[in-house]
């Protein structure tokens, strides 16, 4: 299997209260077996099972071990690290029907997808987030194009400060990403750590059955996440 790699599942691919879902929830740890009894609301604890599935036996596949005998453990900022192969990096994220897992071998990596399913007041929430540059990017958008720029942002910054372990407590907008967004790349304060480091970014617009597209996007320090293609991301649960 090759690495930088994106798996992309759909609650329809194992269905709440299906006998295949019951049969492929044992693999999970006591721990994770209590934390999904915590979450409220049958789609919160669908996500996080499927998201804990897929970890499991992708990483299990990677590495040729059972799914059930991986651990896991975390960092002092809640980021999810692999104990068995610790050389080895992953992200989760998942948003209304989607689950998605990024795996490296190179260095961390950062994913974020997101299901737009209500409408929201882009320019208000950019405004208290995001760095002026990119609110004047989003200001001067078409209206028919504010949706599509404000998900590239939203979703490149979430999946940067996942990358880093820190999440976006430190900030959204100590990255500017409005460069990018023409072609002229990044820039970070310059007192975060790695403000230098060669970090890497991919969006991808997902389109789905309904008209509308799933936003996904990748952050890490890995040279090769840029160059993931759509048409390699892998669909559903391996087997």
């Amino acid at each position: 299997m090759t690495l930088p790699a994106i798996w992309l599942v759909h609650t329809d691919d194992l269905a709440l209260g299906s006998p295949a879902l019951a049969v492929e929830q044992k693999i999970l740890s006591d721990y994770e077996q209590n934390r999904l009894i915590r979450h409220k609301g049958d789609e919160a604890r669908h996500q996080y099972l499927l998201s804990r599935i897929l970890l499991r036996k992708v990483l299990g596949r990677i590495t040729d071990r059972a799914p059930e005998a991986l651990n896991f453990s975390k960092n002092s900022n809640g980021k999810p690290l692999f104990d068995d192969v610790p050389e080895l990096h992953f992200s989760l994220s998942h948003s209304g029907q989607w689950v998605a897992l990024s795996v490296s071998c190179e260095a961390p990596v950062g994913i974020d997808i997101e299901q737009p399913r209500k409408p929201r007041d882009f320019l208000r929430i950019a405004r208290h987030y995001f760095h002026s540059d990119e609110c004047a990017l989003l200001d001067s958008a078409p209206p028919e194009l504010l949706p599509v720029h404000f998900y590239r942002l939203w979703t490149m910054k979430e999946a940067f400060f996942k990358a880093r372990g820190t999440g976006i407590s430190e900030g959204l907008g100590r990255i500017n990403l409005a460069g990018f967004h023409l072609g002229k790349g990044i820039r970070l304060d310059a007192d975060m750590a790695d403000s230098e480091a060669p970090w890497q970014f991919n969006y991808l617009m997902l389109p789905l059955p309904d008209g509308n597209h799933l936003h996904m996007a990748l952050a890490g320090q890995d040279p090769v996440l840029g160059e993931i293609s759509a048409e390699q991301i892998s669909r559903g649960l391996p087997d």
